[in-house]
């Protein structure tokens, strides 16, 4: 009789457990005058309350009706209380789903997770320790000095070595690599162009800060200093700092694998000419004898690559580690050319910008590459002095139609996604159209693209079909066993707090009929392609240019608070 009763007890903890996830919504919370949604599953009530902590009714509404959306292979309905502004937590209550997680109406509601998700890349940096002072309970030895670097033959250099200390780490792995820092260093410093108080000097507890200089900038330059190493003499750039094989999961001073200076390609060349022109005029107020070392070798790199203009990066057959091959050069030279007018004005960029026009990328299968020319338009449109009205006006209305068809299709979706193929990386892509929301505002003031902005973070932070706060550390159900080696081999419980996993991935590359120590995904439907284990490279992972778009979307958020307003008051 006793296990009779137990075992009631705990099936009907498993039963309120289950429903409760039913109620997808921002587990952090919401602003106070910001839209206000969340998504439910298999309801059959037609109404919610939002109840306080006291089990006390504060607000009502409607539930709207059912839809069924094949991605996650579900029956749908809407809530919104955006009408209710009061500070303080509460749960979302539904007669056959009983309470949801407890979140929070409050006034700065991301910026602790602003600062967690940029200071990610601090626990990033290669060849140098991370101390209990700046990492706390996650600090670590230095791991991978790389001063004695081997030159690859895929460099075209005799045998030898160099050095290429710093940097960060990609992704879960130990590697570095040129291109994927182009990306993620253009995304923060398009943060830092816009809104250049949002992370300032000592707000992120890392060790340059007190320097006098914004804490952003200080992390983004250990990366760029690692950069200017992989510039070689004649100006073209070396592609990737990594072992032939990914090394096990172990801490970074634990990697006796040999490092290796690998490929050179027009790519790496072009990126390294964009981000070391746009931080050069971002930091000349600070160094301008550094700003002026950074632009001069990004002309080098331009030089290269124009002359060297087909030299697309494959892995040498003995290396088998990450590739970021791109053949769609083109989006490259745009990127470099357009960093490269806007901080030099010369005519020779600008001529190539218009005799080769490009359009921005979408987000349906997305990546990285295709990010970069959107990031090019944006310099042009915020930056350039010597750029006609009438192309930046041109350039504005191709984002703006972008920015229109991704707030048509929140309207349209039960959930606020933005995507409907999700491949890896996929959190990113939709970061990366919360982006262009962004920033359509920024151009506009239009209400709707902030909006937007605002349902699309919501997605990540818990109103998505598989009911994850995609951040480490931030929700009540978040990612505990990330691809990522410090976080699987330090000994801690929990990963280090801040980075968004790259989320579900219906090719599933990983799966275990696939290989054989690979993982079982608990559900197949596309939207549902996820699940929290450690071997999951292909939806667990974390990556620099999928935590760059967070930090943009967070601070943005955090800059424009005060613009919220409730024109739906549903």
């Amino acid at each position: 009789m006793r296990f009779f009763i137990v075992l009631s007890a705990l099936l009907i903890i498993s039963n309120t457990s289950s429903k409760k996830e039913d109620i997808h919504l921002n587990q952090l919370g919401y602003y106070p005058k910001s839209i206000k949604r969340f998504t439910v599953v298999d309801s059959k009530s037609n109404q919610f309350e939002i109840k306080d902590l006291k089990g006390t009714t504060k607000f009502k509404g409607k539930l709207s009706g059912s839809k069924y959306w094949k991605l996650s292979g579900e029956n749908l309905r809407v809530g919104y209380f955006s009408a209710f502004e009061d500070t303080g937590t509460y749960s979302i209550f539904i007669e056959d789903k009983g309470s949801s997680y407890p979140f929070e109406i409050k006034n700065h509601l991301y910026s602790e997770v602003l600062k967690a998700s940029m200071k990610s890349f601090y626990f990033l940096r290669a060849s140098t320790e991370l101390s209990e002072k700046y990492a706390g309970k996650f600090a670590r030895p230095a791991g991978h000095p790389d001063t004695l670097c081997l030159l690859h033959p895929s460099t075209e250099k005799k045998k030898g070595s160099m050095s290429s200390r710093g940097g960060w780490y990609d992704a879960g792995d130990y590697n570095k690599y040129v291109v994927n820092a182009g990306v993620t260093i253009g995304t923060l410093l398009l943060l830092y162009e816009l809104y250049p108080d949002i992370l300032p000097d000592k707000s992120l507890n890392i060790p340059e800060s007190g320097n006098g200089i914004p804490d952003i900038l200080d992390e983004i330059k250990y990366e760029l200093d690692w950069l200017l190493t992989m510039q070689d003499e004649d100006g073209g750039v070396f592609f990737k700092i990594t072992s032939k094989s990914f090394c096990g999961m172990i801490m970074p001073h634990e990697d006796t694998l040999s490092r290796f200076v690998v490929g050179k390609s027009t790519t790496s060349a072009l990126e390294f000419a964009a981000i070391t022109a746009h931080f050069s005029r971002v930091y000349s107020p600070f160094d301008p004898a550094f700003a002026e070392l950074c632009l001069g070798n990004a002309e080098k790199a331009w030089k290269w690559a124009k002359k060297n203009n087909n030299i697309i990066y494959e892995n040498p057959p003995d290396i088998r580690t990450g590739t970021y091959s791109n053949k769609n050069i083109e989006n490259d030279f745009f990127y470099a050319a357009s960093e490269l007018f806007v901080t030099t004005g010369k005519k020779i960029y600008l001529d190539h910008i218009i005799n080769n026009p490009i359009e921005p990328g979408n987000f349906n299968g997305a990546s990285w590459a295709d990010y970069i020319v959107d990031l090019g338009i944006y310099s042009l449109i915020n930056k350039a002095k010597n750029l006609s009205k009438e192309k930046k006006t041109e350039l504005k209305k191709s984002l703006l139609k972008i920015a229109d068809e991704i707030s048509m299709d929140l309207e349209s979706i039960s959930y606020p996604v933005t995507i409907e193929e999700f491949g890896w990386g996929s959190n990113s892509n939709i970061l990366n159209s919360a982006v262009v929301c962004a920033m359509a505002f920024y151009y506009t003031k239009e209400t709707k693209y902030l909006n937007s902005v605002v349902v699309i973070t919501d997605y990540i932070f818990g109103n998505n079909a598989t009911s994850y706060s995609f951040v480490t550390g931030f929700g009540d159900k978040t990612p505990m066993n990330i691809h990522h080696r410090p976080s699987n081999s330090d000994k801690i419980a929990e990963p280090i707090p801040g980075y968004v996993v790259g989320g579900p991935n219906y090719e599933r590359q990983d799966r275990k009929d696939r290989i054989p120590w690979g993982v079982v995904y608990p559900d197949t439907n596309p939207a549902k392609c996820y699940v929290d284990e450690q071997g999951s490279y292909a939806s667990n992972e974390i990556c620099i240019n999928w935590n760059a778009p967070l930090v943009f979307v967070l601070g943005f958020l955090e800059a424009n608070k005060d613009c919220l307003s409730n024109l739906k008051k549903n």
